[in-house]
């Protein structure tokens, strides 16, 4: 009778340590794979931003081209904005995945890279007008990503915090726009 309870109590730990403990064991699978795919493309376009601001704030015009929110705005300003900006926004959202066990890109994708590089390339007015070409550009992806997220994704936690950041994005957008209108001219 002994060896039977020594058996039986054997039996129970191996059960209770082969048991799926679904809120530990499953954290990665949190998200599902359309919201895993929002965060990999929100966090390469905020790579994106940061990066190519950047290169607005070594390269850019430094010339007030127009003021929002009464600040003055130039290339090299609003390079910094986007550093400033998608910087905050990239850790929260890497903060955010890496509680539900997903991940970020730790590199930009190769289209993103490709764009980055031949920004690179240009100097003075050229660049002024490729940067804000790019940032309108990217900004209009953005936000589409942004909303198509807080209205179809699955996590609440996800779509609440995209939905958030939208009104910001279209102020970026909004800016953007103004700039490449002024470097146009």
């Amino acid at each position: 009778m002994r060896k039977i309870r020594l058996l039986l109590f054997a039996a129970m730990l191996v059960t209770v340590a082969c048991d799926d403990d679904d809120d530990q064991n499953d954290i990665g699978n949190n998200l599902s794979e359309a919201d895993k795919m929002f965060v990999t493309n929100a966090a390469d376009g905020g790579m994106f931003e940061v990066e190519a601001g950047e290169m607005a704030v070594a390269k850019g015009d430094s010339t007030s081209m127009g003021s929002m929110h009464g600040d003055s705005l130039s290339v090299k300003s609003f390079g910094q904005m986007m550093v400033t900006d998608h910087t905050k926004v990239n850790e929260e959202l890497e903060n955010m995945a890496t509680r539900k066990g997903a991940s970020v890109p730790a590199s930009l994708s190769s289209a993103k890279q490709q764009k980055l590089d031949s920004l690179s390339g240009v100097t003075g007015a050229a660049f002024n007008r490729m940067y804000t070409k790019m940032m309108v550009s990217s900004h209009q992806e953005t936000i589409v990503l942004f909303q198509s997220e807080a209205s179809g994704g699955n996590d609440t936690e996800l779509k609440s915090w995209a939905a958030d950041k939208v009104p910001a994005l279209q102020d970026h957008l909004a800016a953007a726009q103004m700039l490449a209108d002024s470097v146009r001219k």
